[in-house]
Parts: structure tokens; C-alpha cells; sequence
């Protein structure tokens, strides 16, 4: 009768070992599972960080600064002249305006394309 008890607690002691064992290597797997992500994310963060500088530099040099002042001020350096077309000539003289047309459905434009 000893024995059996004996035996049930060595039983009972080995599955609580083996349980806590395996809880500890599937929290093991999570957590390495988890680092990767983590260092996925980190490589993704230092290439977008190096876009950003190279973006920064470029933004700051005297050609983009001259180019956006042009663009968006219409500046002009001494001695050009800076030409202003009015929207409704330039839409008269390209035709329609391309937002003004309808998009197909692709079925229908290939439709059209193969078979008119």
C-alpha cells in the first residue's frame, strides 16, 4: 500500500516536471518567435530610416530649394520670364480632361479591346 502511494507521488511529481518543462519550452518558442518579428521590424525601421536621411539631404541642397520655388512659387531667376496659362485655355487646347472620362470595368475593356 506504501508503494502505491509512493509510486503515485514519484508519478505525480515527474508530470508536474514534464508539464512546467514543456510550458517553459513552447514560452521559450513564443519568445523566440516574437524576438524575430522584432528584428524584422527593426531591419524594415533602418531602411526607412536610411530613405528618410537620404530624402533630408536631398531636400536641404540649394538645387531642390531653387527647383520648389520655381515649381510651387513660380519664381524665376533675373532675366526669364515666368508664363501663366489660364486652365480653361489649357483645357481647350488638350481636349477633355481626363477625370472627366468613365473607367470601365477591365472585363469590359478588354471586351472592347479584343472584339471592336
Amino acid at each position: 500500500m506504501i508503494k502505491k502511494i509512493i509510486y503515485g507521488l514519484i508519478i505525480l511529481v515527474v508530470l508536474i516536471i514534464a508539464f512546467n518543462l514543456i510550458k517553459q519550452i513552447i514560452e521559450a518558442t513564443k519568445s523566440g518567435e516574437r524576438l524575430s518579428l522584432a528584428a524584422d521590424e527593426v531591419y524594415q525601421l533602418e531602411i526607412k530610416n536610411k530613405s528618410l536621411k537620404k530624402k533630408l539631404i536631398r531636400i536641404q541642397s540649394p538645387e531642390f530649394i531653387e527647383e520648389e520655388i520655381r515649381n510651387k512659387l513660380g519664381f524665376a531667376k533675373k532675366g526669364e520670364t515666368v508664363v501663366v496659362i489660364p486652365d480653361e485655355k489649357l483645357k481647350s487646347v488638350l481636349g477633355a480632361s481626363s477625370s472627366a472620362q468613365i473607367r470601365l470595368p477591365n472585363w469590359l475593356g478588354w471586351l472592347r479591346v479584343f472584339f471592336q
